[in-house]
């Protein structure tokens, strides 16, 4: 009788939790915490991993300009690799139900250089967008950093 109550009172905790994690407790929480692990995915595993954070619209934009989003990765990948980069996720300027944008700094040596750049919600996670909600687009220099 004992550890029926001790495994429903854990069940229950469990329950609390999953809906805490899954209804909006802390969305915005959540939402920094996956960016920092797609950054550390890169760092770890690689930068050809990040092949699936990205959204089927940037996937379709890198297409359209020439490249497969898989040799992009790996072109980004070796500069950063032969420039010592790092990345850093710096703040979360827009966070709209599934529209946000995330601050990342790229620092090299003892420079920092900061993009602003688009998330959407997508298959059930965050992935990096095409496009800002208010119709930027990405441009160019946004990109050389």
């Amino acid at each position: 009788m004992g550890i029926l109550k001790v495994s429903l009172r854990l069940g229950w905790v469990g329950v609390w939790i999953g809906l805490g994690v899954g209804c909006g407790v802390d969305a915005k929480g959540r939402f920094e915490g996956q960016v920092r692990g797609m950054i550390e995915l890169a760092r770890e595993k690689g930068y050809g991993e990040l092949e699936g954070v990205m959204s089927e619209r940037l996937k379709g934009r890198i297409r359209a300009e020439g490249w497969e989003p898989r040799a992009a990765l790996v072109v980004v990948a070796r500069r950063d690799r032969e420039e010592e980069a790092r990345y850093e996720l710096r703040d979360v300027p827009k966070f709209e139900g599934e529209y946000a944008e995330a601050e990342i700094g790229r620092v090299v040596g003892e420079k920092e250089k900061r993009v602003v750049l688009p998330f959407v919600w997508e298959e059930g996670r965050w992935k990096v967008g095409a496009a800002y909600r208010d119709g930027r687009n990405w441009a160019e220099e946004d990109f050389n950093f």
